[in-house]
């Protein structure tokens, strides 16, 4: 192999390393979300939201940017974040106390 033989096949080699992981990286951004294992969330109280009241909840509550999402991969979305973060209350429950409804003297 001449000199100017191995530098365009080591250009090619270059080339396909550069470009192969670019058009993998096309192929998964084009696949659908998947809804993982775990129980279905509401949306503030809502089992059917709209379209533009799931994308404010994503955007405002989870940080997760909805756009070009459909409804379904949208509520995938949502469950999934849930699920795999779990509930966390932002109410705390106060304690009940044991003097509660007696007045002090």
């Amino acid at each position: 192999m001449n000199r100017r033989s191995s530098l365009s096949y080591f250009v090619a080699c270059v080339k396909v390393g550069l470009l192969l992981p670019l058009a993998r990286g096309v192929e998964t951004t084009a696949e659908t979300i998947r809804r993982i294992g775990g129980p279905r969330w509401n949306v503030n109280g809502r089992w059917n939201p709209t379209v533009e009241a799931i994308q404010r909840h994503l955007l405002q509550s989870h940080g997760i940017d909805p756009t070009g999402y459909s409804l379904e991969e949208m509520l995938a979305l949502h469950d999934n974040d849930h699920n795999r973060r779990g509930y966390f209350p932002t109410k705390k429950k106060t304690p009940k106390s044991s003097a509660r409804g007696y007045k002090r003297a």
